[in-house]
């Protein structure tokens, strides 16, 4: 690939709804490690934890939901030498590159849920918050349908913002919203559920509810 064709895919990318990050110089994405550990760099050197945690990760186009960016294109940066590979997106030996992508859709949003999450944790010490809704542990189904359903749609909206990034990976919480349920079917109720952005439209739970918006 030349470099016009370097510099077009960028300014594609900057102009794009959403990204996609690529390193296509490293292998390892988040989903390699658990998270207790985070991302081990004595085995993905030279490539970073930065990098590695968001390597092949959607993210909405917008400041507090993708990746901080540490050089941009603009007259007074090195534009050639970041095309050039000498520098990089979040820092000086960085390789990975910013795609345009298709919006996701819901269809494309994967949920990956922990063993626990919900038998153990949801319905057991968050059962006050499902009840408070309006549900209860014979409605789980349903509820799940729509807690799950409600979350992807809010994703793919960019209805989520940056918690933090670490080496365990890039953390967000997402605005939802649960139609309450039973004897409270007239209320909205305005809720965050926490989850890691994975490769490809993945998203790993953290948290099934994770407080008030």
């Amino acid at each position: 690939m030349s470099i016009i064709d370097d510099l077009f895919n960028y300014l594609l990318a900057n102009f794009s709804e959403w990204i996609k990050i690529e390193d296509y110089k490293s292998e390892w994405t988040i989903e390699d490690f658990p998270y207790e550990t985070g991302v081990d760099e004595r085995k993905t050197n030279p490539h970073c934890w930065y990098c590695v945690t968001i390597n092949r990760c959607w993210f909405k186009n917008e400041e507090g939901k993708k990746p901080r960016e540490f050089l941009t294109l603009d007259p007074s940066s090195s534009t050639l030498s970041i095309l050039l590979g000498n520098s990089g997106l979040y820092h000086k030996y960085c390789h990975c590159k910013k795609e345009a992508i298709d919006n996701p859709t819901v269809d494309k949003i994967k949920l990956i849920i922990p063993d626990g999450k919900i038998d153990n944790y949801l319905f057991v010490k968050k059962i006050g918050w499902v009840n408070y809704l309006g549900y209860s542990i014979e409605d789980k189904e349903d509820f799940l349908k729509i807690l799950y359903e409600n979350t992807k749609v809010s994703f793919k909206d960019g209805n989520y913002y940056c918690e933090n990034h670490t080496k365990y990976g890039f953390k967000i919480n997402i605005n939802i919203q649960i139609p309450g349920g039973k004897l409270k079917d007239n209320e909205v109720f305005n809720l965050r559920t926490n989850y890691m952005i994975f490769p490809n439209g993945k998203l790993k739970m953290n948290t099934p509810l994770g407080g008030w918006q």
